[in-house]
């Protein structure tokens, strides 16, 4: 059986390969699947096109987030119009999200897979090579007829050493330039923060082995001459002794790495040591999740962090030799127009290297989402299916509700007003 995976393109710009489908295709293959994946982020149409006709595939998945919906089901429509007998899979964030929302309103789509997909694809496709019914498949809703069933959920995939190395060897990675080099090195955050949605990799924080880490870095250096990694873990650090292992492996070997932390370190969780053989691991910049420079909004953004340990672990940074960047967002649980003020004070007090601004958009299923709906009302968008939702860290993003005390054209005079004063100096 065949199968074909595609990332459907997106607005943002940051282009890296998509490991969510490099796992997938790895899973597959050691099931002995045929399977190809095609990052339309970095590979035209015409050769998703051409692939589709040339392989004929009996499964075609397609990986969804919020940011790439509308595309990722103008692609499904395309598969289900030349190859009406394609079984069509959706999985990622907005699948896990929507769930049978996502079937109910497209008829194209066979099944959404919820959570993550590695176990949960693989039986899939046993089951319809083999002929065989869905109706026990965890973590699948499928269609089923005229009906459409939803299954029990999946538990997440534990321990995480189970699962192969991506299969890299089938994206296109010479593409990706400078980001080639993502990787995952755990899944899950336990935190309560109400913006944050785990809809695929959930709360329970699990963690590769430091072996597994360091295998998967020295392949990556040995396979495609890559120096240079971006990690996008939720949370590298909830188990220290288990960052530090990986960060004293990578200077035990001597490898001249270039470590960049896109997400994953709490400021609370950062002290001198780990700093100094982050540095000495090779490290050259950090972003911390900070998203206000209010300590009210804080406390109901429930982050569980607070200023003070804001401070300390950005001039440790910085001791240290390390770019420190945060990320922030206007229009949080709380914020007004003084939002502008505070985050300038902020980022004049602190001395960042870079802000990564967002305009804070609630997500379905968070605790955001139902305060916003408590407290606010919906604009003229689309909270049921969020087709029109914005790229959210961009600067033509714009709100999606409005409250009493921040109404829409605050919160986009607050956001524009922001971005101007960071670009130049501090915006990334």
């Amino acid at each position: 059986m065949k199968a074909l995976l595609i990332q459907p393109p997106g607005k943002s710009p940051f282009r890296v390969p998509p490991l969510g489908l490099g796992y997938l295709a790895a899973v597959l293959e050691r099931r002995e699947f045929e399977v190809k994946i095609i990052d339309l982020n970095v590979e035209s149409s015409t050769a998703f096109e051409e692939s589709l006709s040339r392989e004929r595939p009996e499964v075609v998945g397609v990986s969804c987030v919020i940011g790439n919906a509308p595309q990722a089901l103008t692609i499904v429509s395309k598969v289900k119009a030349h190859f009406p007998e394609c079984f069509v899979v959706v999985g990622g964030p907005y699948a896990s999200i929507m769930g049978e929302v996502t079937l109910v309103r497209h008829w194209e789509i066979d099944a959404a897979v919820v959570g993550e997909g590695e176990v949960t694809f693989v039986e899939l496709l046993e089951r319809l090579k083999n002929k065989q019914g869905l109706n026990d498949v965890k973590g699948l809703i499928f269609r089923d007829g005229s009906k459409i069933r939803s299954n029990s959920s999946r538990d997440p995939v534990e321990p995480l050493d189970s699962l192969p190395f991506p299969a890299r060897e089938k994206l296109p990675m010479k593409l990706y330039g400078e980001n080639a080099g993502v990787l995952f090195t755990s899944r899950g955050c336990p935190y309560q923060c109400v913006f944050c949605s785990r809809s695929v990799f959930g709360r329970r924080w699990r963690g590769y082995s430091p072996e597994y880490v360091l295998a998967e870095i020295e392949h990556l250096r040995k396979h495609y001459g890559i120096s240079s990694l971006i990690f996008l873990d939720d949370n590298f650090t909830f188990d220290v002794d288990r960052a530090e292992k990986i960060l004293e492996g990578i200077i035990a070997k001597k490898w001249k790495l270039n470590l960049y932390f896109w997400n994953g370190i709490r400021v609370d969780s950062v002290t001198e040591g780990l700093l100094t053989k982050m540095k000495k691991a090779g490290c050259t910049a950090i972003n911390y999740g900070v998203e206000s420079a209010d300590p009210e909004v804080l406390n109901k953004i429930k982050k569980g962090i607070t200023l003070d340990q804001v401070d300390k672990a950005i001039r440790l940074t910085r001791q240290a030799g390390i770019k420190t960047n945060v990320f922030l967002m206007v229009g949080n649980p709380g914020d007004t127009v003084k939002v502008v003020d505070k985050i300038r004070e902020f980022v004049e007090r602190v001395k960042v290297d870079g802000v990564h601004l967002s305009l804070a958009t609630p997500i379905p299923g968070t605790e955001f989402w139902s305060w916003a709906n408590k407290n606010g009302h919906w604009l003229d968008y689309n909270p049921e299916e969020l087709l029109d939702w914005p790229i959210d860290d961009v600067e033509d993003a714009y709100p999606v509700f409005e409250t009493p005390d921040f109404t829409v054209k605050q919160r986009i005079e607050a956001y524009r007003k922001t971005r101007k004063y960071l670009t130049g100096k501090l915006l990334k």
